[in-house]
């Protein structure tokens, strides 16, 4: 009984430290009051450690109940200096039932947001990551001037799969 419980346990952090090994960056903002301004861009910046890995970019969105859409768009902006990239995206946050979609218990959900898969930095320059959101009702020119119910805002970027 002793020997499985011990199993159990190396089992445990074993899959745990093998998540966490994929993670080269992880930057993450609590948004105050619940509340995401317009004018609030969330930017991260690191050092690419080389050029052949791939590497997978993601958007960490933490929302609650008073968030009140069913999607959400971002504005993304990638540059290092020489280059810029910049998108406009659109996620779906909920079911077409109203159902959070993402990860979590009781009214806080935790969507991870795939911005880029496998990609391949072109160089060793710092890279600035930012986002903001661009959420607007329909009609209307400018954006939501805040974004109730979003909790906290993050950029995360992982090793990705070599060979495709």
């Amino acid at each position: 009984m002793k020997n499985k419980t011990y199993i159990i346990v190396f089992l445990f952090f074993g899959l745990l430290t093998a998540c966490q090994n994929k993670i080269v960056k992880q930057y993450t903002k609590d948004i105050q009051n619940g509340k995401w301004h317009r004018d609030s861009i969330i930017s991260t910046q690191f050092k690419p450690l080389d050029t052949v890995q791939p590497y997978n970019l993601f958007f960490l969105i933490r929302n609650d109940n008073n968030y009140s859409y069913a999607n959400i768009f971002l504005i993304a902006k990638m540059t290092n200096g020489r280059q810029e990239i910049i998108d406009t995206l659109e996620y779906a946050m909920a079911d077409e039932k109203g159902n959070w979609l993402g990860s979590g218990i009781w009214d806080l959900k935790e969507s991870k947001l795939v911005y880029k898969k496998n990609y391949k930095f072109k160089d060793t320059l710092p890279v600035t990551i930012s986002v903001e959101q661009a959420v607007r009702k329909t009609g209307q020119i400018l954006g939501d001037e805040e974004l109730s119910g979003i909790k906290t805002v993050g950029i995360i970027i992982e090793k990705g799969k070599t060979g495709e």
